[in-house]
């Protein structure tokens, strides 16, 4: 009896080890699998896609607030030098009218 039962597990053994053994063994891909490796492929496909175009986007971002930098410096250098001007215009335009002033009230000559 003892015989049978070692002889039972013995041909249990090597049947569960054949099985693992053959599925461990190469085989041709199936449908499955090619679709597998197909949607694989078109994830990858945009996921760089996706990354191209946000690198392309940042590049215009980037490009757009320099040049935005860039006029807001030109505009703020010809705000400052035209407030400079009008300043000194009117300078001389107060120190005019009181020279005009004190000339008319005898003041200066």
């Amino acid at each position: 009896m003892h015989f049978l039962h070692t002889l039972t597990v013995r041909v249990l053994f090597a049947c569960i080890l054949g099985l693992f053994v053959a599925g461990c063994g190469e085989q041709s891909d199936g449908p499955a699998e090619k679709a597998g490796k197909a949607v694989d492929q078109a994830v990858e496909s945009a996921t760089d896609s996706v990354s191209d175009a946000m690198k392309s986007t940042e590049d215009a971002i980037t490009g757009a607030a320099e040049e935005a930098k860039d006029a807001m410096t030109d505009a703020m250098d010809s705000t400052n030098e035209a407030v400079k001007n009008a300043a000194e215009s009117t300078g001389e335009a107060i120190k005019d009218a009181g020279n005009t002033a004190s000339e008319a009230v005898g003041l200066k000559e």
